[in-house]
């Protein structure tokens, strides 16, 4: 018994998380693509609570009648568990989003600045525009309902995808740079709060 327990206690045996994974980088990113996300997601869901043929959430709705059929997408009506079970899987994809604009700006480029964090995020939602647009959605029902296809289904327009991608590039690079100079601000305001303490 006691050979076994020497055994466990072994260095080589110690469940070690990698570092990518326990990185603030990764918070960071995961953030950043939540945010980006949300601010892609606002020109859709205005443009489609505007127009009376459509209904405000077919967004999150129109995700589900991709992965699983267009008898799951309602233009003018609403499904819970497709509205649900869409923007659970529009979640994971800002924050994979989000991790990899993270490690690119951080890994590749070493963006410091507003501005290299606004240049990188230009590039990105065009980068993220071009995979989602031609590469991601052609593979399951030629991107209907996603996109106007001869189905008839469609979210929005072709211009308003575009609006919310550059939106959504440029959002997240500003939460980038923003989650990732937190601790500079929060130092600067220490300082001045130490000396209104002392005063």
């Amino acid at each position: 018994m006691e050979a076994r327990a020497d055994f466990l206690h072994r260095p080589h045996l110690r469940l070690t998380i990698p570092h990518t994974l326990r990185s603030p980088l990764a918070a960071v990113g995961a953030a950043s693509g939540l945010v980006g996300g949300i601010v892609l997601a606002l020109p859709l869901l205005f443009w489609d609570w505007a127009n009376g043929s459509h209904s405000a959430l077919e967004y999150p709705m129109a995700v589900s009648g991709w992965l699983f059929g267009l008898n799951h997408f309602h233009q003018n009506g609403y499904v819970a568990w497709a509205i649900v079970v869409g923007a659970l899987f529009l979640a994971l994809y800002y924050v994979l989003n989000g991790l990899a604009f993270a490690a690119i700006a951080d890994r590749v480029y070493r963006v410091r600045t507003l501005t290299g964090s606004l240049a990188l995020g230009a590039l990105w939602s065009f980068f993220s525009w071009m995979v989602f647009w031609y590469m991601l959605l052609p593979i399951a029902r030629d991107g209907a309902p996603l996109r106007p296809t001869a189905a008839g289904l469609w979210v929005a327009p072709s211009w308003i995808w575009i609006l919310g991608y550059t939106a959504f590039g440029l959002a997240t690079g500003i939460a980038y740079w923003m989650l990732e100079h937190r601790e500079a601000w929060a130092s600067r305001r220490q300082p001045t709060g130490a000396a209104v303490a002392h005063s």
